[in-house]
């Protein structure tokens, strides 16, 4: 069989058996290949050129992330969950005020069905204190003033009574005078009466004067004897009077000490409101409700379950009160101010938003660091800090790519000539 003068054996070695068209398509590939090398070294110089221009007018960085507050729901007592709200659950949305759980709230009723017992017991001693001062205070004073005029009574009866006796003393004492007088003259008569110097019947008249003077000595007597006796009694009467008014003079003591009564009631009233307040609160913290508006997240709480007291139980993450947290090196914040505006661009949907710096660190990230560093020693690695910059979020937030807290971001921050 002869061969085909234009047929090429493939195992043959001879340097001719490349056709001559191959030749030039090498060298336009070649040719292509490297228009593109030499476009993307120009693209690469232009940039590398545009740096320190584009640097003059903005500063930016990728250290940066969404942040906003999560809001840790705590029980507030001890106790066991007795219901959970079956829409709270981790990624769902509720609002302010949702009742998250229930704790059982026998734990407390008691206490509060006990103090509201004492209240109404305290508030009824309070009344009653009160009445009494009301009773007492008037009472206290008249029984002062009656007592003040009682030992004036007696008083002006016992000066009266001690001028009787006086009185008295000397009606005795001129009636003894009058009978010593008329006994002298009887017996004088009588002597003469036995001489027959007289009559009988002026002898008569002398006896009967004696006698006379005698009876009114007796009776001048006697009412002495009662004067004393008046005086004695008065004098008693005086006594009891005054001790009367020693008693009723403590009128004063007895209305403050009604009073301060008053007053240590009304303090016992308080302290019982107050722990009355107190349980009411606890029993009210049976009751977990949302702080806020926001996603769940964090559930650590189901039915049966025992609590303590700041036990973590779910966290809400509002998702309206959002801001940006920058950390740009401490080389980059010499041209930043407050109030600059600035873009981000969110990884998670590459969408860009509008915003300036609210506000500026008060230090670098490293001193809010558990182990601060330590450069006292003067052995130390100089490292770039980084500066934290909160960034105002201007533009509204499409609730159809909701941002969260965590996300990363791109910033770009326009620079103040």
């Amino acid at each position: 069989m002869t061969k085909n003068p234009t047929s090429i054996d493939n195992n043959s070695s001879h340097p001719r058996q490349s056709t001559p068209a191959t030749r030039p398509l090498h060298r336009i590939r070649l040719h292509h290949n490297a228009g593109k090398v030499g476009l993307t070294l120009a693209i690469v110089v232009v940039c590398i050129a545009a740096y320190p221009v584009y640097s003059l007018f903005y500063s930016t960085t990728n250290d940066a992330q969404v942040d906003g507050h999560i809001y840790p729901v705590n029980s507030r007592v001890n106790g066991t969950v007795k219901w959970v709200n079956p829409e709270v659950e981790d990624t769902r949305y509720v609002e302010a005020g949702t009742v998250l759980a229930r704790l059982d709230p026998d734990d407390y009723t008691p206490a509060v069905d006990k103090l509201q017992g004492d209240v109404q017991d305290k508030q009824a001693q309070l009344s009653t204190s009160k009445l009494e001062l009301e009773i007492t205070k008037p009472t206290a004073q008249s029984r002062l003033q009656g007592a003040k005029a009682a030992v004036a009574e007696v008083t002006a009866e016992l000066a009266s009574s001690q001028a009787d006796e006086q009185s008295a003393q000397a009606q005795l004492s001129q009636a003894r005078a009058s009978y010593s007088l008329a006994e002298a003259n009887r017996r004088r008569y009588e002597s003469l009466v036995k001489t027959h110097e007289i009559s009988n019947s002026e002898y008569d008249e002398r006896a009967t004067s004696s006698t006379t003077a005698h009876e009114q000595v007796a009776i001048a007597t006697a009412s002495l004897k009662v004067a004393q006796t008046r005086i004695e009694a008065l004098r008693q009467k005086l006594l009891q009077r005054k001790s009367e008014l020693s008693a009723a003079s403590v009128a004063p003591q007895t209305i403050d000490a009604a009073a301060s009564h008053i007053q240590q009631v009304n303090g016992q009233l308080q302290e019982s409101l107050a722990e009355l307040r107190e349980a009411q609160l606890n029993l009210g913290y049976t009751t977990i409700v949302a702080p806020v508006s926001g996603i769940i997240g964090q559930r650590q709480m189901e039915a049966g379950q025992r609590v303590q007291t700041g036990q973590l139980m779910v966290s809400v993450v509002p998702t309206n009160d959002l801001w940006i947290t920058a950390y740009f090196r401490e080389t980059q914040m010499r041209r930043m101010r407050v109030g600059q505006k600035a873009s981000f661009k969110i990884d998670t949907y590459g969408q860009k938003l509008h915003g300036h710096i609210e506000s500026i660190g008060g230090a670098t990230g490293s001193k809010y660091s558990l182990l601060p560093p330590e450069n006292s020693t003067g052995n130390f690695v100089k490292v770039v800090q980084r500066v934290p910059v909160r960034l105002h979020i201007d533009d509204a937030i499409d609730p159809g790519k909701p941002i969260l807290p965590g996300m990363s971001v791109e910033v770009y921050v326009q620079l103040e000539m």
